[in-house]
């Protein structure tokens, strides 16, 4: 788990996918609001940047779908994985420039004038469960419930995670990489209709992190059995403090152990909903963020190691806004984040 020197101490960060497509622009955003801990931006919203290594899929334009085909109609497909699943053979997971632009041109710009104050880079892959939910089979029904497309799915996440550490830890080094899988269809698998029992559900959480040294970051913006996460291999967990905080106080004892562990939490603290956002600024979202910090506590999760502990950023993805909205989301980060470190005394 974590190094006590490697706390964030309530420093400011984002999600990944943002609606901008202008690098300058995001950078610009990054290097003001979160230099310390910037990520590679998702610069678009297609999957389709997810696909490279990962075998049977296809990509239903015409119903705006990505299908994972049977396994027997891509033999050669499924042997190649497995052989190089095998051979640990990250190489063959990579993630090229042809399919994800914005990473290798965000690279270039943070290795030509990388933010004196940056600590932590991180990046975005999808988790497991979220690609087996999306994916879907020929018949509608998700990849997830296919035994052997499933199997794949989850191995190729965590080599596709791997392959992407291994990159920026050669690009960057020095700096601490974080390795961030969303994974909204956590409050899915284990409802009445999901497909997995909590075990199966931490099992997979941990697979997909199978052989990562980065930090492992694992966001849910949903109402979530938490103790899924604090019984996981992640090292911090991302929630939407903005709606979710006392629910997440229900759980004190395990985050208690959770933080004495090494582990983090990731207050997303600024929503991105247009209705909520327009009427908050950083005195309202600190006051809030405050407020959640003080249900916690009442939990009897201990307050200096939580502040010591605490990550600020959004609710979920900044895509979710406009570019103005989103922009303002990223300047509340930040102003959060500097008021909060004032009053823990960072």
């Amino acid at each position: 788990m974590t190094p006590e020197s490697h706390r964030p101490r309530l420093a400011a960060s984002m999600m990944a996918s943002v609606p901008f497509r202008d690098l300058d622009k995001t950078l610009g955003l990054m290097r003001t609001h979160c230099p310390e801990a910037p990520r590679l931006p998702v610069m678009t919203r297609s999957f389709h940047w997810t696909f490279e290594g990962l075998p049977c899929l296809h990509l239903d334009r015409e119903n705006k779908r990505v299908l994972m085909l049977p396994p027997e109609e891509r033999e050669a497909e499924v042997l190649a994985f497995y052989e190089a699943v095998e051979a640990d053979d990250l190489d063959y997971f990579a993630t090229s420039r042809a399919a994800a632009p914005f990473y290798y041109e965000m690279v270039e710009a943070l290795k030509a004038d990388p933010p004196p104050q940056m600590r932590w880079l991180g990046f975005q892959f999808p988790g497991p469960m979220v690609l087996g939910e999306t994916y879907k089979q020929l018949s509608g029904m998700p990849a997830a419930q296919h035994e052997t497309l499933w199997d794949m799915l989850v191995k190729g996440v965590a080599l596709k995670t791997r392959w992407l550490e291994q990159w920026l830890s050669g690009e960057f080094p020095g700096v601490s990489i974080i390795a961030d899988h969303p994974e909204p269809s956590l409050v899915s698998f284990t409802s009445a209709q999901g497909t997995g029992s909590r075990e199966d559900v931490i099992a997979t959480v941990n697979e997909g992190f199978s052989g990562v040294n980065a930090i492992r970051w694992a966001h849910c913006c949903a109402n979530i059995d938490w103790s899924l996460l604090t019984e996981a291999q992640v090292e911090v967990i991302n929630f939407d403090a903005y709606q979710h905080a006392d629910k997440l106080a229900l759980y004190g004892d395990q985050l208690q152990e959770f933080l004495e562990r090494g582990g983090m939490l990731g207050w997303g603290i600024v929503p991105v909903r247009e209705d909520l956002i327009k009427g908050e600024d950083a005195d309202s979202l600190t006051a809030r963020l405050r407020e959640g910090f003080d249900l916690l506590v009442g939990a009897g999760v201990d307050a200096d190691l939580m502040a010591q502990s605490s990550w600020v950023l959004t609710s979920c993805e900044t895509s979710l806004l406009s570019e103005e909205q989103a922009a303002r989301a990223f300047a509340l980060v930040g102003e959060v984040s500097e008021k909060m470190r004032a009053e823990c005394g960072f």
